[in-house]
């Protein structure tokens, strides 16, 4: 029970409350105690007037009682000492008053002055009580050494009271308020909770409110991405394997049924060795899939490879260009290079790969005896490569899809050219690594045109 955060929240409040309200009685007594020190000591005076002028006006027949219903009525302490060494004392202070009392400070209020007796503890460096006012005072045929001092008990206690009960009822209000107040905040984490509980199950429908404007409508809105950005992953996981188990079965389905066909004794020779070629050719589109799955999953872990360093990237298009020359002369095609000297920093064995990818792409959808040309420049600090072909080109609504893993265009795409799908994608992650963008314009006419652009410096 305590793990839950609701428990946690309430508690945590109350032991703050708790703990507030014990420095602010500590603090609100200290302040009411000093404030009382100096509230009567201006007034006493008058008061010893006052409780004189009162004796004279009701002349009690007894001292004692008149002094004590005085000092009842009024909240005072009050030590009266005759001339001739009579003492009356009266009031809750009366004890530590006459305690502090001396012959000297007695001789000099019956000299006629007016004296001030500090009262406190025994041990205090300061005083906690306020001083007593000490004056000669007259009752009846006798003068009188009459000493005055606030007793502050019953306001004390008043205050007190009072005070604890005003702090007493913060914590009961505050406590109620808090329970209803963590309850509110917990509510939303534990639909979050639910939420990302079902996300963890593979349920990605997950939609939260996003009504609050703080740091927990944050989350929220985080967990909805979150749950949209899975979303979308599953179904490309899906779409990815439902594509792989679709370029592994069909040559595999191929390469068993010559296989079979092979058995037979009837074939003739010519037979056996168009069998034996496409058994060979669909082995050699197996290996190619497994050599770009394996090239993309290295890339994807961001651990293949990386070297990058200056060289001059018009001899590697004029290099790559050379190297598939027996492909494209097989075609009656023609490769023409308009190259500026351009020198960059780049993984050249990489940046290989994006080239002949992207020749080869073109020279596979090219018909004989078209035509590929290589553009390249450099512009504010970019290398710029431009690719273009006469070939069948990319409809408008695929050139934003053309980069995705197993995707092929079947209007623009003849799947009797073979390929697997996955050479624009790694021409993408390559150009990606390295900083840079690759994108597909509308050629002139027919043709599709890759325009590829690479800093010139990491």
């Amino acid at each position: 029970m305590i793990r839950s955060l609701y428990v946690r929240i309430t508690i945590t409040f109350l032991i703050i409350v708790l703990v507030s309200m014990g420095i602010a009685f500590f603090m609100a007594n200290l302040l009411f105690q000093r404030d009382m020190k100096g509230k009567f000591g201006g007034s006493m005076e008058h008061t010893i007037d006052r409780i004189e002028q009162l004796y004279t006006g009701s002349a009690p027949r007894s001292l004692p009682v008149f002094l004590e219903q005085v000092a009842n009525l009024q909240g005072l302490t009050l030590v009266a000492v005759g001339r001739n060494g009579m003492l009356i004392s009266v009031g809750l202070n009366r004890d530590s008053l006459v305690n502090h009392l001396t012959r000297e400070t007695l001789t000099s209020v019956f000299a006629g002055q007016t004296v001030q007796v500090a009262i406190g503890e025994e041990g205090e460096d300061k005083p906690s009580k306020p001083p007593a006012i000490g004056r000669t005072v007259r009752f009846g045929n006798m003068d009188w050494a009459l000493f005055v001092t606030p007793d502050r008990a019953m306001e004390v206690r008043s205050f007190q009271r009072n005070t604890f009960t005003i702090l007493t009822t913060v914590l009961v209000v505050g406590g109620i308020l808090i329970l209803v107040a963590a309850r509110y905040l917990v509510k939303p984490l534990k639909m979050m909770t639910a939420a990302t509980t079902r996300i963890a199950k593979g349920d990605f429908d997950v939609q939260l409110p996003l009504q609050r404007g703080d740091e927990l409508g944050e989350l929220a809105d985080s967990i909805n991405r979150m749950a949209v950005g899975l979303s979308q992953l599953e179904m490309m996981r899906q779409d990815f394997v439902s594509n792989v188990s679709h370029e592994i079965q069909s040559p595999l389905t191929s390469i068993g049924g010559f296989a079979e066909a092979l058995r037979s004794e009837q074939l003739t020779e010519a037979e056996r060795g168009r069998y034996v070629g496409i058994i060979k050719q669909e082995s050699s589109r197996l290996s190619r899939l497994s050599e770009n799955l394996l090239k993309l999953a290295s890339l994807d872990s961001q651990q293949h490879p990386y070297a990058p360093a200056p060289y001059r990237l018009d001899r590697q298009l004029r290099d790559t260009v050379l190297s598939c020359e027996p492909h494209w002369v097989a075609k009656q095609q023609t490769v023409e290079l308009f190259l500026e000297e351009t020198i960059i920093t780049a993984d050249e064995d990489q940046l290989s790969q994006v080239w002949i990818n992207l020749l080869t792409n073109s020279m596979k959808f090219t018909p004989e005896g078209g035509h590929i040309s290589f553009h390249l420049t450099e512009h504010e600090g970019f290398a710029i490569v431009r690719i273009a072909d006469s070939g069948s080109g990319i409809p408008p609504e695929d050139r934003e899809r053309v980069f995705e893993r197993f995707y092929k265009s079947d209007a623009s795409r003849d799947r009797t050219l073979g390929g697997s799908g996955l050479g624009l994608s790694i021409v993408h992650k390559i150009v990606g690594i390295h900083g840079g963008t690759i994108e597909i314009e509308e050629g002139e006419g027919e043709g599709a045109v890759f325009i590829v652009r690479l800093p010139v410096a990491l």
